[in-house]
């Protein structure tokens, strides 16, 4: 969210940023201070080509809690904040997200040669392979269960597997069970009464995808300075530039540049078109990194595109999923996202032992987010831990490889189904509670009472 703020005394500020287009932030936190934040104007195409603007607002008495409630007013003034139930109006398949449990599918996992998990010691070992027959049975298992109206989401169904050749991830892969397949899968959700749908990507752009020319992939400013492109240098060795294209060679389809954003909606049509062709009917589509990653500007002169218009392709592959599949989910979904976005990833790391745990972090986590997109968008995918309880985040299985509390699944899911239209209107912190402090917003019981209280 474009927005930071400060709490001094009982008194509190928030800056909101009014066009975060082009906006980077800074933040410096150094032991013994001072604090530094404040944010980091880029350019638009190698040019400051309009007004940088920011809102300050104070408080004289508040919180975060407060100031996440006065952001929250300026997005829905603005008209960036769509609720959940204007969603479900637009698109009525968006309910199925209220209350159910989701759960994970995965078809094929084959790391190229080189690429992130691949085995050189033991090549055959690459290749783990479920197929759509299987994938169907442990679907009909939860079913005898007693697990009704799950949302499913399928993985790995590129041909060549997680990961591969996007974004010309089809035909389905032949010993996964091809087309035919595929559909038996689609066609068993809908006997079962399950919403399923598929996790795609279309931002990173393989060099082995039959479709790769260097004339579509995103170009920086210059042919000198490393890579700028997010993740840039982050995973450094893995990253360099041949002339003004951008690479990485970071996960399992190996080499890879990043997809022109203008071409995405063509490339998405062309896939979905196909498996309609063969009577396959995906009812979601959550749109890899979309929500994460930060939008990307082109410097092709064929094609040149800005960080605005960016955001603009990729809220045309957003609509265009709303109107010809059902659900329109990303990752973690910045707040650009949540006109278009009907569910996220988990705003929270939930991987213990990663180093993106909670233990591993200095942060005191808050659910700022939560506070002010509580009722506009679903967060799902948490595990099961506090957080997930305390933000009402929607329940999830998993892929079924690892041990989950059944019964805490399902009081998560009836936990989500009463709150998960409503605003989340108060969160305390221990130290807060620990001297009596009870930050509530204006109207709090008046306004909402079937909100989230603490």
């Amino acid at each position: 969210m474009s927005w930071w703020g400060f709490q001094k005394g009982n008194a509190a500020m928030i800056v909101m940023v009014e066009i975060p287009d082009d906006a980077a932030y800074t933040f410096s936190h150094p032991a013994g201070g001072p604090t530094t934040i404040g944010p980091t104007w880029r350019p638009q195409l190698g040019r400051f080509a309009y007004l940088r603007s920011l809102r300050m607002a104070f408080l004289p008495k508040g919180n975060y809690v407060d100031l996440a409630k006065r952001y929250r007013r300026y997005v829905i003034e603005s008209g960036q904040f769509v609720s959940l139930k204007d969603k479900i109006a637009r698109q009525p398949l968006v309910k199925n997200l209220i209350g159910n449990v989701s759960t994970g599918a995965s078809v094929l996992r084959n790391p190229a040669p080189g690429g992130r998990g691949y085995n050189a010691k033991d090549p055959k070992s690459n290749y783990r392979l479920t197929t759509y027959a299987e994938n169907i049975k442990r679907l009909r298992d939860l079913k005898a269960k007693g697990w009704n109206n799950l949302n499913v989401t399928l993985s790995a169904w590129p041909n060549q597997g997680y990961d591969r050749q996007h974004p010309d991830v089809l035909p389905p892969n032949q010993e996964a069970g091809g087309w035919a397949g595929m559909k038996a899968f689609f066609d068993a959700c809908k006997e079962l009464g399950y919403t399923c749908g598929l996790h795609d990507q279309y931002r990173d752009y393989y060099l082995d995808a039959p479709s790769y020319s260097p004339d579509f992939a995103v170009r920086e400013e210059d042919s000198i300075r490393p890579p700028t492109h997010f993740p840039g240098t982050r995973f450094h060795p893995n990253d360099w530039k041949e002339g003004y294209i951008p690479f990485m060679n970071y996960w399992s389809g190996g080499t890879q540049a990043y997809l022109s954003n203008r071409y995405m909606l063509g490339h998405i049509q062309k896939n979905y078109r196909l498996m309609w062709e063969h009577g396959i009917r995906p009812q979601s589509s959550n749109n890899d990194v979309f929500g994460y990653i930060p939008p990307d500007p082109d410097f092709n002169p064929e094609h040149p595109n800005t960080r605005t218009e960016s955001m603009r392709y990729r809220a045309a592959v957003f609509n265009w999923v709303r109107a010809n599949v059902g659900i329109v989910g990303t990752e973690d979904g910045a707040d650009w996202t949540i006109p278009y976005a009907d569910v996220v990833t988990s705003r929270f790391n939930r991987n213990p032992g990663s180093g993106n745990d909670e233990s591993s972090q200095d942060a005191v986590q808050v659910p700022l987010y939560e506070l002010v997109y509580h009722d506009a968008v679903v967060t799902g995918g948490g595990g099961d831990d506090l957080r997930s309880w305390l933000h009402a985040n929607a329940a999830g299985l998993g892929r079924g490889d690892s041990a989950v509390n059944i019964e805490q699944v399902r009081r998560r899911a009836a936990l989500h189904r009463r709150v998960g239209l409503v605003e989340m209107t108060n969160h305390q912190s221990r130290q807060e509670r620990a001297r009596g402090a009870v930050p509530r917003p204006p109207g709090y019981n008046q306004a909402y009472p079937g909100g989230i209280k603490g």
